[in-house]
């Protein structure tokens, strides 16, 4: 049952890191990763990104408010062990405004910890697929 519990906020943390992808929220990612130097994140093709204030930079820099991105997680799996969680998955990211539209899809790897205040996000790592393991995973996709 606790982990039911877990398992359940753990993705609401989850979601909530996509939809302030989504919709370019600095401040809704803050409260989506742990603020301090424990945090990393690397973006697909970036090297990774240690600490908060890096992390949030680096956002602040990749949003364009003019962009509209689509956001669709396909293969999602979670497993928790004790105190810390993550969270697997292929991200497909379209970005809908620019001229042409440009996808991204890669597989991203999402480590939270529990905490008194409940389950953040320490690190967010996504790394680009190659188009042939693209096209593979069509087949396996469960949503």
């Amino acid at each position: 049952m606790k982990n039911d519990i877990d398992k359940d906020q753990i993705l609401e943390v989850n979601t909530r890191f996509y939809q302030a992808l989504g919709t370019r929220d600095l401040e809704l990612m803050g409260k989506v990763f742990v603020n301090d130097e424990r945090a990393g994140c690397m973006h697909p093709g970036w090297v990774m990104l240690k600490g908060w204030e890096a992390i949030r930079q680096s956002w602040e820099n990749v949003f364009d408010p003019e962009d509209q991105l689509e956001i669709k997680l396909h293969n999602l799996s979670i497993e928790i062990e004790g105190e810390a969680a993550w969270v697997t998955c292929v991200q497909e990211l379209t970005y809908i405004k620019r001229d042409p539209v440009v996808m991204n899809v890669s597989v991203s790897t999402n480590i939270f910890e529990k905490n008194e205040s409940g389950w953040l996000m320490v690190i967010h790592q996504a790394s680009p697929m190659p188009i042939s393991a693209q096209e593979d995973n069509a087949a396996n996709d469960l949503q």
